[in-house]
C-alpha cells in the first residue's frame, strides 16, 4: 500500500519523506539499536535510549515550525512494499551558524539501492531552488567511504577533516553552480566517476 500522498513532505518514485511524529518512536529506537548503522555515525547522541528519542521528536516538532523547509524527515522506501528506511535531513549546523548541512541515516535494508543519492538530489533541489541557499554542507564519518562516494556523486567538493560535534569528520560543500553542473548528468555516470578514485587507490595498494 502506497503511503498517503497528503502526508508526504516530498517524494520521488521510490522515496517518500514526511515529518517525524510521536508514532515513530519505536521505529527510531529500533533503528538506532542497529549496530551496523551506529558504526558510521559522527555524533554520539544515545538515540538507542527511549527518553532521548522522545526528546528528539519533541525538538523536531518545534524545528519544523521554527525553520520552515529544514528538518529531519522520515524516509519510506515505497517499492516493492512501503518500509521505513531511515531519515534524510537538511539541518542548521550548530558549529557553523547560518550554514545548512545535508545528510541521511539509512538502515542496511536501503544500502546499495541508490536511495541515498536519490534522496540527496531531492533535498539539494529543495535547498537551491526553493530555499534559495547559496551552498550546502555535507559531513560524514571519515571511514564511511560509501557516504563519501554519494557526496562526490552529488557534486560536493571535499574540504578535508574538521571537528564536528567534538569529533573528526570529513567535510564537503556544494554551491549552486556546482549543483547546476551535475544535476542533469545521469546518476550512474556520476556515481562511476565518484567511485573511480577509490578503485584506483585500491589497485595501487
Amino acid at each position: 500500500m502506497t503511503p498517503p500522498r497528503e502526508l508526504d513532505w516530498a517524494r520521488t518514485r521510490r522515496l517518500a519523506l514526511r515529518e517525524f511524529g510521536p508514532g515513530d518512536h519505536d521505529a527510531l529506537l529500533a533503528m538506532h539499536r542497529e549496530p551496523r548503522l551506529r558504526t558510521h555515525l559522527v555524533d554520539d547522541y544515545p538515540m538507542h535510549e527511549s527518553a532521548v528519542v522522545r526528546l528528539f521528536l519533541a525538538r523536531m516538532a518545534q524545528l519544523y515550525r521554527r525553520h520552515e523547509g529544514l528538518g529531519i524527515w522520515h524516509a519510506t522506501l515505497i517499492e516493492p512494499q512501503p518500509v521505513f528506511a531511515g531519515w534524510f535531513n537538511l539541518m542548521p549546523m550548530a558549529e557553523r551558524p547560518g550554514e545548512v548541512e545535508l545528510g541521511s541515516r539509512l538502515l542496511p535494508l536501503a544500502w546499495g539501492s541508490g536511495l541515498a543519492l536519490e534522496g540527496g538530489e531531492l533535498l539539494l533541489a529543495h535547498a537551491f531552488e526553493r530555499l534559495g541557499l547559496g551552498h550546502v554542507w555535507g559531513v560524514c564519518h571519515p571511514g564511511n567511504r560509501s557516504a563519501q562516494a554519494v557526496l562526490a556523486a552529488l557534486g560536493f567538493g571535499a574540504l578535508g577533516a574538521m571537528r564536528y560535534d567534538g569529533r573528526e569528520a570529513a567535510h564537503y560543500r556544494i554551491d549552486l553552480n556546482a549543483w547546476r553542473a551535475v544535476r542533469n548528468t545521469p546518476r550512474g555516470i556520476r556515481l562511476r566517476r565518484a567511485l573511480r578514485p577509490r578503485a584506483a587507490e585500491e589497485t595501487h595498494r
